[in-house]
């Protein structure tokens, strides 16, 4: 990722010395702490540019992603300075971010990068519109699903022959919905314990209201979590969905901001005054006071007091308090008085207060709150909850058969052993190659590529380590 400042020598010749020296200073600052909070790394800085790599030295399964959305808070990040730049110096700065996929050289002795994609993506910051990110060809597949891209034709640019196909962000796409729903195959104790839950909560009478599908990616959380749901609309009752996501793992109560989000029809698009509007009427809608909610629920969907409420008369501890509460009030004030469902998505990525709004709500279920938890394995589950665990296992041969056949009846018996082999019992996985058409070259989807390039880079990095030097070739 290359991060430029839009006209900086025009800039410099505008101000004093120390005052530029000031603001550039405060604009590096806000690219590395945010670049720090995705867990990247800023390699080099030339000039009013940085480059940041995503992969070294730490490596996730969503680096690209992680890349994509630090670009967006850069922009948004440098649009706040300048608000504040205009000001106090009668000035405005603007910024440029390209991101590019690739392999680079990196040289660790001189924590530098080299190589053809460090170079492309400065050349994608060029074309970018100042204030946006601009993605490649070879980034946008990989995270359309997490953001919403618009693609332009593609351009030349210096030193590279041919020409570039370029993509501007528009911003991070709600949470998505699969496509096709799988059949539930092989969780036949999982689903019998839901459906007796559910029966026992819509009679007021659930004894534990909580139940945790744990298991490595893939497994089949995600669908057990969806199977419960359908059968709480179908029966009438209420379902509220809090998503965890690996980009926000430290920012408060990122899963209920979402939600709110949702229920009140808020977009990217809508302004600061329409988001107060909709959550005034949505805590109507609910039963709640606007007056005494909205300053407590206002700031957890990014909602200033300028845009039209008095801000709550207290702080610290007692601030945070009280927005627990709120929140938790909310939360059941959406499922009414009758029995509901909670779906807690991937947990293990949920912020500390999120965890004790999940904590907050199984207490007070009630014996009519069933409460669907799925994550991976981790420290986050509490001893004291009130919950059944599922280790989730991987599908066995028999039961893979029986999922590619559902999905594809016209596969063959070379097409299913190849998929089952290259799955090992993995449901989504098994879902993504039979729904890609069953295609002969049977590729790995590319979220398994992402979660294999860690084990598979650690042999990688002991030969090079072996050879006595300090340089790598890695991908960003």
């Amino acid at each position: 990722m290359f991060v430029d400042l839009v006209d900086s020598t025009a800039l410099s010749t505008r101000l004093e010395p120390e005052t530029y020296h000031t603001l550039v200073g405060r604009y590096r600052a806000e690219v590395r702490r945010i670049v720090d909070r995705y867990e990247g790394h800023i390699s080099s800085i030339k000039g009013d540019g940085l480059l940041a790599v995503f992969g070294h030295p730490k490596a996730h399964e969503n680096d690209v992603r992680r890349a994509v959305a630090a670009g967006l808070d850069i922009t948004r990040a440098v649009a706040r300075l300048s608000e504040q730049a205009q000001r106090k110096f009668g000035v405005a700065i603007n910024v440029r971010v390209g991101v590019h996929r690739g392999l680079v050289y990196l040289d660790t002795d001189q924590d530098d990068v080299y190589g053809f994609a460090a170079n492309l993506s400065a050349r994608l910051c060029a074309v970018a519109v100042p204030g946006t990110v601009t993605v490649s060809d070879a980034v946008a597949p990989l995270v359309s699903d997490s953001f919403e891209l618009e693609s332009h034709p593609p351009v030349a640019v210096k030193g590279v022959d041919g020409l570039i196909g370029h993509h501007h962000v528009l911003g991070e796409r709600p949470e998505a919905t699969p496509l096709q729903t799988p059949p539930l195959i092989g969780r036949d104790r999982e689903r019998s314990w839901l459906q007796q839950a559910w029966q026992r909560a819509r009679e007021r009478a659930l004894a534990t209201p909580g139940v945790v599908f744990r298991g490595e990616p893939g497994i089949g959380k995600t669908r057990l979590a969806s199977e419960a749901a359908e059968f709480v609309r179908s029966s009438g009752g209420s379902v509220i969905e809090l998503f965890g996501s690996p980009l926000h793992t430290d920012t408060g109560l990122h899963p209920v901001r979402r939600l709110v989000e949702r229920r009140c029809g808020i977009t990217r698009h809508t302004d600061g005054r329409d988001r107060l509007r909709l959550l005034q009427a949505e805590l109507s809608a609910n039963g709640m006071d606007p007056a005494s909610a909205v300053p407590l629920l206002a700031p957890v969907i990014g909602v200033d007091p300028e845009q039209g409420y008095q801000p709550a008369a207290v702080e610290g501890r007692t601030l945070y308090e009280l927005i627990a509460a709120t929140v938790q009030r909310y939360v059941l004030a959406c499922i009414g008085g009758q029995s509901g469902l909670v779906v807690a998505e991937d947990v293990h990525w949920f912020d500390p207060s999120t965890l004790e709004l999940l904590n907050s709500l199984l207490a007070a279920a009630d014996g009519r709150l069933l409460v669907v938890v799925t994550g991976r394995d981790g420290d986050w589950l509490r001893t004291d909850w009130p919950v059944t665990v599922f280790d989730l296992a991987p599908l066995n041969d028999e039961q893979s058969d029986a999922l590619i056949n559902a999905l594809d009846p016209s596969v063959t018996d070379a097409q299913r052993t190849a998929v089952r082999n290259r799955c090992d019992g993995c449901r989504s996985t098994s879902s993504t190659l039979s729904a890609n058409s069953m295609e002969p070259s049977l590729e790995c989807p590319r979220h398994c590529t992402s979660r294999c390039s860690r084990a598979a880079a650690l042999p990688l990095r002991r030969r090079a380590g072996g050879r006595g030097g300090r340089r790598h070739w890695a991908r960003r």
